[in-house]
């Protein structure tokens, strides 16, 4: 993966790009909280902006649980439609934890960015970066 640049960190996770690329979103494996979730997607929105960044590279091997329904549910009915409106979001790369049932992506999330996005699901971040640079 390309060397990024830091630019918001919380308690479960990190937001920080690789300039003229992608925002790269991380987590740190530490319980989730609503707001502190909510949070990272909030900034690496807030990013996209900033920087006109097209793509987010989601790694979410660390992630210590699957985020509760009702932050998938404000994931796809609100962020993301606030998000491709506000943004040239065009991608998303998703890096999925090993244990499914510590998993954000779900086929109902990901059947829903979809519906608004190319997404792409992959086990090494060098592919999932080069997919998104491709763009």
């Amino acid at each position: 993966m390309l060397p990024t640049r830091f630019y918001f960190s919380n308690a479960v996770g990190s937001v920080d790009f690789v300039p003229h690329a992608y925002v790269y979103l991380h987590w740190s494996g530490a319980p989730l909280s609503s707001g502190e979730f909510r949070a990272l997607y909030v900034h690496a929105r807030n990013l996209l902006q900033r920087h006109e960044l097209k793509a987010i590279l989601a790694d979410h091997q660390a992630m210590p649980s699957a985020p509760d329904p009702a932050d998938q549910q404000w994931l796809l009915t609100q962020w993301l439609p606030e998000t491709v409106a506000a943004t040239s979001l065009a991608r998303y790369a998703a890096l999925p934890t090993a244990d499914p049932t510590r998993r954000l992506h779900t086929e109902t999330v990901l059947e829903g960015l979809r519906q608004r996005l190319q997404v792409a699901v992959f086990s090494d971040l060098d592919q999932a970066g080069a997919w998104l640079q491709e763009a």
